[in-house]
């Protein structure tokens, strides 16, 4: 399958990192939409968008890098392709699946190969895939770094950003978008990770994600804190409920999907 790889051009860094990552195997360079050269917000006005207003600049740019990449994807004669994006991390064993179409699950239109390295719920059922398995998401997993795609897949993702009102993780990898595009299928371990979710995956300033910069973060007070550290043991006790209550319920099981 064919490799996009969405890369803007003012991060020539990026792209020879990841011409070594990924040497010996064929890609196309997919030149991203800046979101410094388009209209929006610089910062998203609501830490979750409730509108298409909401989204930031950055956030609209990284739909539009990815839409041009389903172009490009549907323009040619493969079956599937596999999306990175370049600030990705990825495993030795990354060219094995790359290589070999006969892994994918048969309705798996969307398989996630990234971790965002917090905890999601996924099937207990698994499928082999090589050295690997994957396994149908049930809960939100965020992170649009690298991801494999049917034609098909492609098609309607196209249609449905259009008009986005939405971040892309949400529109691809939420729990609206796993109720309506049911199976996503996730991969165990992960084949990719993104360098923010990696101990000391930040080589370079030029590795920081331009999305970032149109996310609010809001600043806690040391009241706030210490309330926090006080109620931790009692929120962790609740979690903990919660998550077996729903792990039967969905028959299912909460993990962090490793990266390996």
């Amino acid at each position: 399958m064919q490799i996009f790889l969405i890369n803007l051009d003012r991060h020539p860094i990026r792209l020879k990192r990841m011409e070594g990552l990924l040497q010996g195997l064929s890609f196309e360079r997919i030149a991203a939409v800046d979101g410094k050269t388009i209209d929006g917000l610089e910062k998203r006005v609501n830490q979750e968008p409730i509108s298409r207003a909401d989204l930031s600049r950055y956030e609209r740019a990284c739909i539009l890098s990815h839409r041009a990449a389903w172009l490009r994807f549907l323009a040619g004669p493969d079956r599937h392709c596999c999306i990175l994006e370049d600030d990705v991390f990825i495993s030795p064993d990354f060219p094995s699946f790359i290589n070999d179409e006969s892994w994918i699950p048969e309705n798996g239109g969307l398989v996630k190969i990234e971790t965002y390295d917090h905890r999601v719920f996924v099937s207990r059922k698994r499928i082999p895939c090589l050295n690997r398995s994957a396994a149908q998401l049930h809960s939100t997993h965020f992170g649009t770094g690298a991801y494999i795609l049917s034609r098909k897949r492609a098609s309607i993702f196209l249609d449905e950003t259009s008009d986005p009102d939405r971040a892309l993780d949400c529109l691809l990898f939420d729990e609206t978008a796993i109720q309506k595009r049911s199976p996503i299928y996730q991969l165990l371990p992960a084949l990719c990770i993104q360098g923010r979710n990696i101990e000391n995956g930040i080589l370079f300033p030029e590795m920081q994600s331009a999305i970032n910069q149109g996310r609010p973060k809001k600043k806690k007070t040391v009241l706030n804190k210490i309330k926090t550290e006080l109620i931790r043991p009692f929120r962790q006790l609740k979690n903990f409920a919660g998550t077996k209550a729903l792990e039967r319920q969905m028959r299912a099981r909460c993990c962090i999907v490793p990266f390996a």
